[in-house]
């Protein structure tokens, strides 16, 4: 089992399962973090060589199957990885949503469904869209950690993605107010933030997605939201599931690029090379000028 270690001190005593319980600052200390919330107490969290990996034995059989070519890595700053093939899965992998564990789940918002996963003209629909009055509360569907909690530039907005025990992640875009930091432990029904209209959207909607190791499959086969509960306890994922990847690829298209950084490269020559200014790259990366380069090192230069 790969170690990771995840310590919570308080200055109170607090019920996890409390929505009232709100952040309102964050404060970063390299990769920890102290959070304060609106009832006056805060939480220090400790994230030592944590590697993002919540279900080990899960982890170990992808690992298996796919000599080791799947991957999924605890990044703050980009909301999947983009390689990773499900299309080609030889045995079915059963997935128990919830456990003795982890036994507890909720929808993410009681509204009506607007649109479904699936074909949307020449594009794919990767997830679900359920409307709501504008600043409806938004809920965690499992336990799990906070992966990403910021505003996306690629057209989901305001947006959550919740890394779970079970396999999965879950993504709630376009959100008005994000209320969870990354980093941060997070049960089922947990309020996580008030729904919205930001990024490419046409109206107030929350924007849910299920994924896997990155690729998106229908929420539908776990929430049955018309009855608001689950559509079953067992997950069964095979290579039919990402069968939509074949013609409209494994994720939206994406304005963003990447240069990977090779000997003799610097930031200042990767400004002139690509036509913009070093600012513009600093912003990009959320870095500083005087920052140093390491060979294979990914920097977000669109």
């Amino acid at each position: 089992m790969r170690s990771y270690v995840f310590i919570i001190l308080s200055i109170l005593s607090l019920s996890v399962k409390s929505q009232t319980k709100q952040i309102i600052d964050t404060l970063l200390i390299e990769k920890d973090s102290i959070v304060v919330y609106n009832n006056k107490s805060w939480e220090y969290l400790f994230m030592l060589n944590f590697d993002g990996i919540l279900n080990p034995e899960l982890d170990s059989f992808i690992n298996q199957e796919f000599n080791n070519k799947i991957t999924q890595p605890w990044d703050n700053y980009e909301p999947y990885v983009i390689n990773n093939d499900l299309s080609v899965i030889k045995d079915s992998i059963w997935l128990c949503v919830v456990d003795e564990q982890h036994p507890n789940y909720s929808l993410p918002s009681p509204g009506k469904t607007n649109s479904r996963f699936g074909p949307r003209g020449k594009r794919y629909h990767r997830g679900i869209d359920l409307g709501f009055n504008n600043s409806d509360s938004i809920f965690c569907t499992f336990d799990g950690i906070v992966r990403y909690a910021k505003y996306n530039s690629g057209g989901y907005g305001n947006l959550v993605i919740i890394r779970h025990y079970n396999g999965l992640e879950t993504f709630y875009a376009h959100l008005r107010k994000i209320k969870v930091s990354t980093n941060q432990q997070i049960t089922a029904g947990q309020y996580i933030g008030k729904g919205g209209a930001t990024g490419r959207v046409s109206g107030p909607h929350l924007h849910f997605e299920v994924r896997f190791y990155g690729n998106a499959l229908d929420p539908e086969l776990i929430f049955d939201f018309k009855n608001n509960c689950l559509f079953s306890e067992n997950l069964f994922i095979h290579r039919n599931t990402f069968s939509y990847a074949k013609k409209y690829g494994r994720v939206y298209s994406s304005s963003v690029k990447y240069h990977t950084i090779k000997s003799g490269d610097t930031l200042y020559g990767l400004a002139l090379k690509y036509g913009i200014s070093l600012n513009k790259i600093c912003k990009l990366n959320t870095i500083k000028p005087s920052k140093i380069l390491k060979i294979g090192e990914k920097i977000r230069i669109q």
